[in-house]
Formats: C-alpha cells, structure tokens, sequence
C-alpha cells in the first residue's frame, strides 16, 4: 500500500496504489484540506473492506465459517441466470452456494418469526461446516448438500410408489422401503463425511449410500434440474394423520431454518409407498411431491435436505412442557388451504364437532379396513351433548378421515370443542382456535400411558380432559366402547365452563 501526497502551489497530486489520482489546480488552502480528509477516509474504508472480504472468502473456503443471515437469495435464479450467460456457478456464487448458512429470523404472512427456541437453535449452533461448505450436518438430525446428485440406478425395489391400493392389496410394509446401494446419492467433496445419526434413524443407511463426485459443468447441467430446497423424508405409517403431522412440521420448520418460502420448497418421497389419502396435503403445503421411485434419470439438485425423522419431531416427545412455532405451523397449514385461522367464541351458540371411528381402508394391510376405539352409542352421544349446551349450540358427528383434508380444517377452524376417542383424528387440536377445549375417551384396553394428543392440547395452551373407562361392561364387540350419560353431562359442563369462564350454568 503506497499513498503519495505531492503538494505544490499551483497543485496537489494524490496518488493511492497508482490507481486513482487526483489533480485539482489552483486549491485554496482549505480547499486542499478537505479534499486531502476525503481522500484518505475512502482508502481508509476501501482497506477495510477489502480485508474483511478476503477474510469471510478464506474462512468459507476452509469451511470455517458459520453463516447465519436473514437475507433471502433465491439460489436457483442464480442457477438459471449465470447457466444462461455460461459462468462457473460453483466459483462465481460461492458464498450464496454453501450449505452452511441458515435463518436467525423468518418470515411468514408478514410476522417476523424469531428462530430462538429449542430444539431446532440447538441444532444450529451445533451445525459443522463440511467439504468447503457444500455439507452442513445440524447436529446429526438433518444434514443439508449443494449441489447433490441422486442416481436412481442404484436403487433396488421392485415396487416404485404411487400404485392405487388395490395394486398391492397384502404387501408387506418392508416392501416399500427402499435398498439404496453405494453411489445413490452422490455430493461435492473429497471424502464422504462420516455422521454420528442417532438409532433407529434410516439416515443411518441414507449414510451408506453417499458418495463424492468432482464437478464438471458440461457433465452436470446434462441432467434434470430441481431448483429450491428439497426435503427427502421416509414416511413411516404414512397414513396416519398423527405421524405424518410429526413429518408436516418437520418440513415446516426446516423451510423457516433455510429461508425458503413453501412455493421453492419440494418433498422427496424415499420410500415405496401406494397412493395414500394424505399425500395431496403435501402438494398443497408445498411446492410439489416428487417420487423417488419413479426417477429414471440422474437428478441434480441445487439444495438437497436429509430431513428429519418423524420419530425425533419434538411432537413426538410428550413430555416437552412447550413446542416452538405451532401458533405459525397452524397459520401455515390453513392459510395454504385458504381458511381463516381467526375465530370468535360465542358462548350462546357453541360448536362442537364429534370425531366418529369408523372402519375404512387405509393401506393394503388392512384389507377389510377395521378399527379399533370407536364408540358404540353415537346416537346417545351427540344428544346428550345437545341437552347440555345452550339451545343455539351447534353439535356435529363426522368421520373426518372420509373428508379432503380442507373440509376437515374449515370444521375444525370454526371448533369450540373437540370430542374424540384417542386416535390419530385428534391430531386436528394442533389447528383448533386458541378459545377451544379438548374432551378425549379411552377404552379400557388402550395404553393409559399413551398420552399424544394432552400433550398437544398443553402446548396450545387450551382445556384438555380425559375420561378412561374402567368398567369392562361398557366395552361392546368390534372394539367399540359405550360412554354413559352421566359421564357426558360431566365432561360436556366441565369443559363448556372452562372455556366460557364460568363455574356452572
């Protein structure tokens, strides 16, 4: 670094690295001050910045470097932009192109959503920056690529997803799993990194089936592109509207983490699941469901997420005392069905919606479709909680599992208060308005320990009750279980007190 001041009376000549110079005559004296102060603080500033540049370049390229911005960049616009005009994406782009940056803060339906709260922010201060950063792994519960590639020749099934059930009625569960072999996925590094995920995750043998590849533009720009984030799962139980909940909000909260808005974001389906009565749910959450199964061709994908186990979701941990972001989950999943999430109790004009069990076909292992916990007196049951409630109320018996998962949510939406047997039905308290109540029966033979949907109902902040049956009389065939007159009386006042704030009426 050289600065040259060269004063002379009919001149002043300042000169930095040769480059910019400036040759003003005839300066008053003052004149010369000034500009001499001006020149100085912009190579002052100039130095700075190039130092903190190059600093943020190397720390990237070590992958030393935790990025956390709340800046949105849309990486597969740069794709297309710099494809198109012929530039090294990989070296023209490096910083929007690592893996290793994510969201301190989101945005959704103009509310700042804040990023702060466990587990997720334990996981992101726990993420390691991999192979100079196209791999972050947060905390071995989800891990993010750059630029992967999935190679379906080295996937082994006999089944590919998406058959209608009636295909593979009595096909064994393992049957829609895949045996990915070595090379399935492929990514950017020099050695594929080894991860410490935790029993019985599947990413354990996702793990098996990575392996490295050098980027070659020409080669790589050949095959199908998928811009946006993509999320792959393995759905287990992929049916039921309680788990495939646990992977919904999983999904959700890994779009708020990468700053993605739902329309860039694509779900991978790694499994060799039929067609189930939830998987519109997804198309309708996010950008589109995409079958592995049914990829014939190597598939580039500019961001690809090894989401998390639905298993590990926090709404699988009942013992939590609160899970984060289920005031913006539930704003999220009705606002994409186009419902309403605001609701105004009326005390004089109650709705109450029953949840029937009935018996239906879910998946090919069940081929005459029989469920248990169903009660045996509905008839009875929505009487007796007419009788109890004001004459305006309005009470409501459904199977809700026959329903489009939208019709569900504008009944639900509009709920006071949810009575259900303990089933995955009850899932729906997650959607409730926050003036509701939650009324839950059980059989006699259901675990007692199972405790989903009281969890739920604490985490929402909302009046939960529980009636148990202890009285083996009341169990009738086919797994239904009648409920007595006075037990409803009690339950219905109860709850209508608790959220009416009133002792009695």
């Amino acid at each position: 670094m050289r600065l040259q001041i060269t004063d002379c009376k009919p001149c002043l000549v300042l000169r930095y690295r040769g480059i910019f110079t400036i040759t003003p005559r005839r300066f008053r004296s003052y004149g010369c001050l000034i500009a001499v102060i001006l020149f100085v603080n912009i190579i002052l500033l100039t130095i700075v910045i190039e130092r903190k540049y190059f600093s943020a370049v190397e720390e990237i390229r070590t992958g030393k470097r935790n990025l956390k911005t709340n800046e949105h960049v849309e990486t597969q616009d740069i794709l297309d932009k710099d494809k198109r005009s012929n530039k090294d994406v990989f070296t023209q782009h490096e910083s929007w192109q690592t893996a290793c940056s994510y969201r301190t803060t989101s945005y959704f339906n103009d509310k700042v959503i804040v990023l702060d709260q466990a587990p997720f922010v334990d996981y992101t201060k726990q993420m390691v920056c991999l192979e100079n950063g196209n791999i972050a792994s947060f905390a071995d519960r989800f891990v993010l690529f750059k630029n992967a590639l999935l190679h379906p020749t080295q996937l082994r099934n006999y089944r590919k997803g998406g058959e209608k059930i009636e295909d593979v009625w009595d096909q064994k569960e393992q049957d829609e799993y895949f045996d990915l072999l070595p090379g399935y996925f492929s990514v950017l590094c020099t050695m594929a990194p080894s991860f410490k995920f935790e029993s019985p995750d599947h990413l354990i043998y996702w793990q098996n089936a990575l392996s490295c590849y050098t980027f070659n533009k020409t080669n790589v720009y050949k095959f199908h592109q998928v811009s946006g984030l993509t999320i792959a799962i393995q759905r287990y139980e992929y049916v039921n509207l309680y788990h495939t909940m646990t992977d919904f909000y999983n999904a959700f909260v890994l779009m708020l983490i990468f700053g993605q808005s739902s329309a860039k974001v694509n779900i991978l389906f790694v499994d060799a699941h039929p067609v189930g009565t939830l998987d519109e749910v997804w198309s309708t959450l996010f950008s589109k469901y995409i079958r592995a199964g049914r990829l014939t061709n190597t598939t580039f994908f500019s961001s690809l997420v090894w989401g998390m186990l639905g298993y590990f979701s926090p709404l699988n941990s009942h013992e939590l005392l609160q899970v984060p972001y289920l005031t913006e989950f539930r704003e999220f999943v009705l606002s994409k069905h186009y419902i309403s999430a605001s609701h105004v109790i009326n005390c004089q004009n109650i709705n109450v919606v029953i949840i029937w069990r009935r018996d239906y076909v879910a998946h090919p292992r069940n081929k005459q479709g029989q469920v248990v916990r169903k009660f045996d007196n509905e008839h009875e049951i929505v009487q007796q909680v007419t009788k109890w409630l004001p004459s305006k109320s309005n009470v409501t018996g459904i199977q809700l599992d026959s329903m489009h998962m939208k019709d569900q949510l504008e009944i639900i939406a509009q709920c006071d208060i949810l009575i259900g047997m303990h089933g995955a039905g009850l899932s729906h308290i997650l959607f409730l308005p926050s003036s509701s109540g939650v009324i839950e029966f059980k059989p006699s033979y259901s675990n007692p320990s199972l405790r989903h949907f009281e969890a739920m109902a604490r985490w929402r902040k909302i009046p939960y009750s529980i009636w148990i049956n202890n009285d083996p009389s009341n169990e009738r065939q086919f797994y239904r279980t009648y409920i007595p007159a006075d037990v409803i009386e009690s339950e219905v006042k109860s709850m209508y007190s608790k959220i009416c704030h009133r002792r009695s009426f």
